[in-house]
């Protein structure tokens, strides 16, 4: 095999490895600790943080000791974590008195720490090591980064489409340790046959080589941006277009692909990345508050985002490319910037943009970053007073539009566009005006968002559980997570008690719990509207479980079912597989599971071991409902083969199609171990029997393996192009 080859696989493997077991291990850890966004959003930060500190340690040990000298350290890097994970099995995971996010980042590090940690400084040192070779590649060691971006990427795309599709979590694991021992005997070989040429002299810790701080910070500002904009994009995917957790891998799987465009051995980068990124950037804009009006097709509106994201990676990664150090010695401090640059993107947009901001206006602070990141390539210019009126311009037109056009109109969008590229063709030329630009439209966003947004909004917030709207729609007072309605109600005093949405009375749990003597204790995951607490009678407690305390504040203050509810009402937060564990056994008559958030589900909340676990706390002849209404997702399937795995009667049933104009079609699933309960369900209230001749069971899922492909109808991503008239006005 040539040398080459052997840094090639190296590189590949080792960001191979990386990409999957942050996949593996987040999955493996989401059952032990409840699953919650925090739970995810630990793991972003932990993987970020060890991802920066194995690029400051490539750094600091290449300018003390040179790549000749750390040679053999890396070797024996690579060998130490086999004396934990991998060459020993997981340790079992433990509880900490610490809060969540604590426990969570310390169990990474126990469990995956030393491994991440090595496999974290290999594209900075490959790369050192080949540009300090005797092979003649060493003129070009960035094509490697390209290599170790590729591997991501490969990671990334193989694990929910061959990995997370055939395998369980221990067998992922079984799989990733091969790989890794084999990436270990590699690593040996590469040691002993490819020697250092040349070598730099160890020089102060923060020598910068020459490079000019302008350099610098334009480094820091792309790799930022760039982070910050595909992660803005997947929020805006899971917010303002289409909650599915799948389509969370598109803007990753685009960042990719534009390093590794740009930093392959024959860089790919047209000319129209830069000379045309000003449509891309007055465009983006226009399709931010676009996707609030939801006038575009879902199909639509995922190309069209996802096409612009790619065109502002490619132009950070670019930029990124054209400023990389000439001279080979700054490269382990390029390096580091960048990586700087990312974590500092993913927290700002994973942790602090949530906390500070009512809308998605994150992805306007990419395109703030980029064009401060402009300024600083520039030579020092005045705005003037042509300038100020294009800015003018560009802010009263996102002002009045939403005004005059209230729905879609092809002229006014072919305008709309029209009006933005001739602005921002004539402000690109000057940094400091497109800086200033779009700043003001990213501090007057949400402000701008109540004329692109047609409803009569009462109440607005976002935290890390979504984004909640609450407005006035007529005669009714509406809840909105995202694209999806959680729940309604009428304002009229003589009818506000009526539970409504996914529960009014001819639904099927509507149906049930009006017309049976449901028992004395229900629980209930999820609280919404608390809408169906109005069918609970004075002899009646019922537990909610709801891991979001904000929920509570508002179904208590904006709607009235927990007000009216003729039963006791209890509210116990934090995640629910979590938090039933601490209700007596054999306490509920009935549990109902309606925990999603837009129309992401809350896998381990569906697994084989959840289901044994609220068993534990059900009675004998207790039931289990779960509301599985959703526009991508078909859970019926999963729940029919989780029932069969552990011997429960299961029934499923739709409402009726002809329900009255502003009441919802649901679809509910139920479960019981109580064979007069699961009669009753069927004889009394027509649900419907599984057939197994006619409906092929899946393969259960367990917190050791789901799969949400294959329950994705892809139909319905389809359907909302059948209807759209492009030339309509």
């Amino acid at each position: 095999m040539r040398k080459i080859s052997v840094l090639n696989v190296i590189t590949f493997l080792s960001a191979f490895l990386l990409f999957q077991i942050e996949l593996i291990i987040s999955k493996f850890l989401l059952p032990y600790f409840g699953g919650s966004y925090l739970v995810w959003g630990a793991c972003v930060v932990f993987f970020q943080a060890t991802l920066f500190l194995g690029y400051f340690f490539s750094y600091v040990f290449l300018q003390k000791i040179g790549i000749r000298r750390l040679l053999p350290v890396y070797l024996i890097l690579y060998l130490l974590p086999l004396l934990v994970f991998p060459g020993k099995a997981l340790p079992a995971v433990g509880h900490f008195n610490f809060p969540l996010v604590i426990s969570v980042f310390w169990q990474l590090v126990l469990l995956i720490g030393a491994v991440f940690f090595v496999l974290s400084t290999s594209s900075v040192i490959l790369q050192s090591w080949l540009a300090s070779s005797e092979l003649s590649e060493r003129k070009n060691p960035y094509t490697l980064y390209a290599v170790s971006n590729f591997g991501s990427f490969a990671a990334l795309i193989s694990y929910p489409f061959f990995f997370e599709f055939f395998l369980s979590l221990d067998q992922q694991l079984l799989f990733w340790r091969i790989i890794y021992f084999l990436l270990a005997g590699l690593v040996i070989y590469a040691v002993w046959t490819i020697k250092v040429n040349t070598e730099n002299k160890p020089s102060k810790l923060w020598d910068r080589q020459g490079i000019l701080w302008q350099d610098i910070l334009q480094w820091l500002l792309f790799s930022c941006a760039g982070v910050i904009m595909f992660l803005s994009v997947t929020n805006i995917l899971t917010y303002e277009i289409a909650p599915v957790p799948l389509l969370w891998v598109i803007p990753l799987c685009i960042y990719l692909i534009s390093f590794v465009l740009n930093f392959k051995r024959s860089s790919w980068s047209p000319a129209w990345v830069e000379d045309k990124f000003y449509l891309t950037f007055a465009w983006s804009i226009i399709l931010f508050f676009i996707t609030i009006m939801r006038i575009l097709p879902l199909a639509i509106g995922i190309l069209a985002i996802c096409w612009f994201l790619f065109h502002s990676c490619m132009f950070c990664q670019r930029r990124l490319y054209k400023l990389k150090p000439v001279n080979l010695t700054g490269l382990a401090l390029f390096y580091l910037v960048v990586a700087l640059g990312g974590f500092l993107g993913g927290v700002v947009a994973t942790w602090l943009m949530p906390l500070f901001s009512v809308v998605v206006s994150e992805y306007l602070l990419g395109l703030v970053v980029i064009a401060l990141a402009l300024v600083f390539g520039a030579k020092p210019q005045k705005i003037g007073w042509l300038n100020t009126v294009f800015i003018i311009l560009v802010c009263f037109t996102l002002i009045v539009w939403p005004v005059l056009f209230k729905k879609y109109n092809f002229f006014g969008i072919i305008i709309l566009l029209l009006v933005f590229k001739i602005c921002f063709q004539r402000l690109i030329k000057n940094p400091p005006a497109i800086l200033l630009s779009i700043l003001l439209i990213f501090i007057f966003a949400p402000r701008m968002c109540s004329f692109w947004d047609n409803s009569q909004e009462l109440f607005s917030h976002r935290n890390y559980y979504g984004i909640y709207r609450v407005f006035d729609q007529g005669d009714k007072i509406v809840l909105m997570n995202g694209t999806t309605m959680h729940g309604f109600q009428f304002k009229d005093k003589n009818k506000e008690k009526l539970p409504l949405a996914y529960y009014h009375r001819l639904t099927p749990i509507g149906d049930y719990l009006s017309s049976e003597k449901v028992g004395a204790n229900i629980g209930l995951i999820g609280l919404g509207t608390g809408a169906l607490s109005a069918y609970m009678n004075d002899r009646q407690e019922a537990d909610f479980f709801e891991i979001d305390p904000d929920m509570y504040f508002i179904a208590r203050n904006l709607f009235t079912h927990l007000k009216y509810s003729s039963g006791k009402v209890n509210f116990i937060f934090g995640d629910a597989r979590l938090s039933i564990q601490a209700a007596p056994l054999k306490r509920y008559d009935l549990l109902v599971v309606d925990a999603f958030s837009g129309d992401a589900i809350p896998v381990h909340l569906l697994t084989v071991e959840a289901i044994k676990e609220y068993r534990r706390h059900l009675k004998d002849n207790g039931i289990i409902f779960f509301h599985t209404s959703n526009r991508y997702l078909n859970l019926s399937p999963v729940l029919f083969s989780n029932a069969n795995d552990l011997d429960a009667w299961a029934v499923y049933k739709n409402n009726p199609e002809d329900v009255p104009a502003g009441l919802c079609r649901t679809s509910w699933f139920a479960l019981t171990w109580d064979r007069g309960s699961f009669d009753k369900l069927v004889d009394k209230f027509a649900w419907h029997k599984w057939l197994p001749g006619k409906n092929k069971l899946i393969r259960p899922w367990t917190d050791r393996y789901s799969n949400v492909l294959m329950i994705l109808d892809l139909n319905n991503f389809l359907n909302s192009l059948k209807d759209f008239r492009p030339f309509y006005w």
